[in-house]
């Protein structure tokens, strides 16, 4: 499958506007709040916490509210990314322009919804962990690709065993999917009416969190 995110298609995305009439921050922001209860860390964690992939950083005042003492860093390839980054969030998190190559260490370090991006996902995932001592990965869950699609990578429960993950867990969130009495009326009530009218039926988005630990991370 094409993979069309390079750094000219999320350059434009993020600097043409796209990405906030499409309401991108919006699902960083429920996304966020919906995988922090997968983070066990401490309140009071003053270590560092970087956020790779950190679009235009919606994810920092919600981290930030979460882990008041810590040190949060963001990181994208996106030029434009973070220039709006720095703009509205400069004063919670420092920003970094950098591939992945070049990413900083960390003591923690979260993607959200970015590995589905990715070409070579598991040589990346394989590089982070290097750098950090918790690493935690969340993806769209057994998500069905289309053709010319941003998404590239689908992925179940087993699709980083090859990095031993000490905790998967799968859950829904505002933003992504349809949520309380919307999941029950627009997804459940209908499927119903699809199965017995033999049409196919919809199923509920959901995405999962991966975290992997690392005793000995490169400083």
């Amino acid at each position: 499958m094409e993979n069309i995110n390079n750094k000219e298609y999320w350059d434009n995305r993020f600097g043409s506007g796209d990405w906030e009439e499409k309401h991108g921050g919006y699902q960083t922001t429920c996304l966020t709040e919906a995988y922090l209860r997968y983070i066990n860390l401490p309140a009071g964690f003053q270590g560092s916490i970087l956020d790779f992939g950190c679009g235009t950083g919606e994810s920092i005042p919600v981290l930030r509210q979460h882990f008041q003492e810590a040190l949060l860093t963001g990181t994208d390839f996106s030029v434009k990314a973070i220039e709006k980054c720095t703009e509205r969030h400069g004063k919670e998190a420092d920003f970094i322009c950098c591939r992945w190559e070049d990413v900083p260490a960390s003591d923690v370090i979260i993607s959200s919804n970015v590995f589905e991006h990715l070409t070579n996902d598991t040589g990346i995932a394989e590089s982070l962990l290097k750098k950090c001592r918790s690493l935690f990965i969340i993806v769209p869950y057994k998500e069905e690709l289309e053709n010319g699609g941003e998404h590239v990578n689908s992925y179940n429960r087993h699709s980083f065993d090859h990095l031993n993950p000490s905790m998967i867990r799968v859950f829904r969130s505002r933003g992504w999917s349809e949520y309380g009495l919307d999941l029950i009326f627009n997804v459940w009530t209908k499927n119903i009416i699809k199965f017995l009218l033999g049409r196919k039926t919809r199923r509920a988005r959901k995405q999962v969190v991966f975290r992997f630990d690392n005793e000995h991370p490169v400083r």
